[in-house]
C-alpha cells in the first residue's frame, strides 16, 4: 500500500519550494543564483553536493559543482545518472533564464560521456538555449572540469503546455 506524507503539522517541517517554484513566484530567474534551491527530492544530492547557479540569462545557465562521494559509481568517478541530472536540471534552468514561468516537462534528453571526472574535481556546466519556441525549448549542456576538460555534452527537449 502507498502512503502519502500528510501535510506538515506543528513541530514537523515543510519541503521546501523546489527551484521551478521559486522562479515562477518571482517571475524572475536571478532569484536562482547561487546555492540550488533544492525542494528535497531527486535533486536534493545536487544541494548537498554545493551544487550552484553562478549565471542565468537569455542565453543560459552556467553552473558549478564538486564531484562528492554520493555523485559517483563503484570506480569513484561521475556516475552517468548524475550527468543525467545535471543534463536535466541545468537544460531546465537554461530555459528558465529565458521565462522563468514556463519551466516545461522533458520530452527528450541524451548524453555522451567523453571522459570521467574523479570525485573531488571542480566541474563547470554550462547550459544553452539552442531555441525556444511556441511549444518547445532545445538545450544543449556541457559539463567540462575546471581544466576545461570535457566530461559530458548532453541534450535536453522540453515541451511548453
Amino acid at each position: 500500500m502507498l502512503r502519502r506524507l500528510a501535510a506538515p503539522s506543528r513541530g514537523m517541517c515543510a519541503v521546501p519550494s523546489s527551484f521551478l517554484a521559486k522562479a515562477a513566484a518571482a517571475k524572475d530567474a536571478s532569484v536562482l543564483l547561487g546555492r540550488f534551491p533544492s525542494g528535497g527530492r531527486f535533486d536534493s544530492v545536487l544541494a548537498d553536493a554545493g551544487f550552484e547557479t553562478t549565471a542565468i540569462g537569455n542565453d543560459g545557465a552556467v553552473c558549478a559543482l564538486t564531484v562528492t562521494e554520493p555523485l559517483t559509481n563503484n570506480y569513484k568517478t561521475l556516475h552517468g545518472g548524475a550527468i543525467a541530472l545535471l543534463v536535466d536540471v541545468v537544460g531546465t534552468l537554461a530555459l528558465l533564464g529565458r521565462d522563468p514561468t514556463r519551466p516545461g516537462v522533458s520530452v527528450e534528453m541524451n548524453q555522451s560521456f567523453c571522459a570521467a571526472a574523479k570525485e573531488g574535481e571542480q566541474l563547470l556546466i554550462t547550459g544553452k538555449v539552442l531555441r525556444y519556441g511556441k511549444k518547445l525549448g532545445f538545450t544543449e549542456v556541457a559539463i567540462r572540469t575546471d581544466a576545461d576538460r570535457l566530461i559530458a555534452v548532453g541534450r535536453h527537449t522540453k515541451f511548453f503546455a
